[in-house]
């Protein structure tokens, strides 16, 4: 094993290093170095889902980058970035993981700022990277403090889990940091291999640090209320926002937020479960993080296929594999089976039932709630992946270009729910209804509670379509004018439009404007900018009135200073 790391580590250093020289040499040493640790992480498992869904990613990106791009200081940018990730993801020490973290964080910034040669979004997501970093530095010394160690090892209170928590969901971009939006503004000034990787990977070392530390620390029935409240609302947000969203990369970060908010919340609930609910949450986690990073990573590369920013006005090449792809992998990221994200989504909302009827009363109010919140993100979710798919697939051609890369992307969302049977903790038939080989997966908190059968849908899924098929024939398509209110303008549906419905009926939650053109206000901007309102407010008073260089006031402060040092000290 330590060999597979060390030669893992000099693989990606030569990829770093042969950057500045040769995009292609660069790229196969990335591909080398993701494929063994993919390998790593099949021998690690159930861990090792963490190494092996980053070796998947990368290996795509870098093909991808291999075919499409030859600028060597992007392709430094994206090996750094990838560097950093696997000391992250390998690291045994606090010192280790801070330097990846930063390794990631500062290759990364560079890669946004010289992509479009501007550098106010990249420096908007080094602001929120260096305070992740801060909150982390915070935590672990606290850890130290406690057990006198750098390594990771076993805490004796919650409280450096709940600041490092805080560290790794502002890398996130969970809620309240999705309401500067920095994400989807680092995402969108991102070439499309780097805003995979960051997308995919970069926002999958939170959940693996918020993980990593809470196997170390006492469990937090407090900190798991927070963190599945955040996460489902973050969910909510997330998804609504990318629904309503015109922008193509802007579309898909919101979407990232989604699901950083629903793995998010299963993280939450591993505070508050225990036995086979807490077995059956955590391989909900962890199909989770591989439906989200595969389909990710495939639909951020196929931005690298459109020309323009907005939706309505994009155009793309394409392909019938490119189309079949993304087809996928919106199908995954929307919960449908027969791909893992089915599974995963499924899994996430029947953790949130069993958590209603286990949990003690008041506190099973929670994942009810938190519930209900998720199962409206989903159903934006798959508004807005099918938006994304109709605006840079289904319309405006520019011409055809070969899309394999996005076709085994979505490919790999059928073929790893066979890792999903792998991962399950319960399995089961039911000969009766034809269900046999142990092919339905079941969820259990002492007993059975539901379960569902991808392998059953995956098999059953093309006979079903095309015994249609036959029976209908070749399908008929009537083609008619479009119609726009009378007028004879001929405007397109658009993806502005295709959103409005929701954008009308949520005017008072989005603060929706009509006028010559209807605009959605951002709520979280709004609260910022009262919240900021009142401080100063309060500023200006606490000045002017104790702060105001008066020599009696100071004499009072010193006088309540010395009394209050000499309580703590006695």
């Amino acid at each position: 094993m330590i060999l597979e790391l060390d030669l893992i580590y000099v693989l990606s250093a030569l990829s770093l290093a042969t950057a500045f020289f040769s995009n292609r040499i660069s790229s196969v040493f990335l591909v080398l170095a993701s494929g063994i640790l993919a390998f790593y992480g099949i021998q690690e498992l159930p861990m090792g889902i963490f190494y092996l869904v980053a070796g998947l990613v990368w290996v795509l990106v870098a093909v991808h980058s291999l075919v499409h791009y030859s600028d060597k200081w992007l392709t430094m940018t994206l090996s750094g970035t990838v560097l950093g990730i696997i000391v992250v993801l390998t690291s045994t020490k606090y010192i280790e993981f801070l330097a990846g973290w930063e390794t990631m964080t500062l290759f990364s910034f560079v890669g946004i700022a010289i992509y479009r040669k501007d550098w106010k979004p990249a420096l908007t997501f080094l602001a929120f990277g260096e305070l992740s970093t801060a909150l982390l530095l915070a935590g672990f010394a606290l850890a130290y403090s406690q057990t006198g160690s750098l390594a990771f090892e076993r805490l004796s209170t919650q409280l450096p889990l709940i600041i490092t928590s805080m560290g790794f969901i502002v890398k996130m971009g969970i809620f309240p940091f999705l309401v500067v939006e920095w994400l989807p503004i680092a995402h969108g000034n991102a070439r499309s291999d780097l805003s995979a990787v960051l997308s995919a990977t970069v926002t999958m070392t939170g959940i693996y640090g918020i993980l990593k530390m809470e196997s170390l620390s006492p469990v937090s029935t407090y900190l798991g209320i927070f963190l599945l409240a955040v996460g489902a609302f973050s969910n909510l947000f997330g998804a609504l926002y990318s629904y309503v969203s015109d922008h193509v990369k802007g579309l898909l970060a919101f979407s990232t937020i989604e699901n950083n908010g629903a793995m998010l919340a299963l993280l939450g609930s591993l505070e508050l479960v225990s036995g086979d609910l807490k077995e059956f949450v955590t391989f909900s986690l962890f199909t989770y993080v591989i439906a989200h990073s595969l389909a990710k990573t495939g639909l951020f590369l196929s931005t690298g296929y459109v020309e323009g920013e907005s939706l309505t006005t994009a155009s793309s090449f394409r392909h019938g594999l490119s189309v079949l792809g993304t087809v996928l992998m919106a199908m995954s990221l929307s919960g449908l089976l027969p791909t893992i994200g089915g599974i995963a989504t499924w899994s996430l909302l029947e953790s949130m039932f069993m958590e209603a009827i286990t949990l003690p009363h008041f506190i099973n109010i929670v994942p009810i709630v938190a519930g209900v919140m998720i199962g409206m993100g989903e159903g934006f979710a798959t508004g807005s992946l099918a938006k994304f798919v109709s605006y840079t697939q289904l319309t405006k051609p520019i011409k055809n270009k070969q899309g394999l890369i996005l076709a085994v992307s979505g490919s790999l969302l059928l073929v790893t729910v066979g890792l999903a049977y792998l991962l399950s903790p319960f399995k089961t038939e039911v000969s009766q209804l034809g269900v046999g080989l142990n092919s339905l997966i079941s969820s259990q908190y002492q007993r059975s509670f539901g379960g569902i059968d991808p392998l059953y849908i995956l098999v059953s899924w093309p006979i079903i379509a095309l015994i249609v098929y036959l029976s209908l024939g070749k399908r008929k398509i009537r083609v008619v004018d479009p119609w726009d209110n009378g007028s004879a303008q001929g405007f397109r549906y658009t993806s502005f439009g295709m959103a409005n419905n929701v954008r009308l009926m949520l005017r008072a939650l989005l603060r929706t404007k009509t006028g010559s053109l209807e605009t959605s206000a951002d709520i979280f901007w709004q609260a910022m900018l009262v919240l900021i309102r009142w401080y100063l407010k309060f500023s200006r008073t606490f000045s002017r009135s104790f702060m105001n260089g008066s020599l009696r006031w100071y004499m009072i402060y010193m006088i309540i200073a010395i009394v209050v040092i000499m309580v703590i000290t006695l």
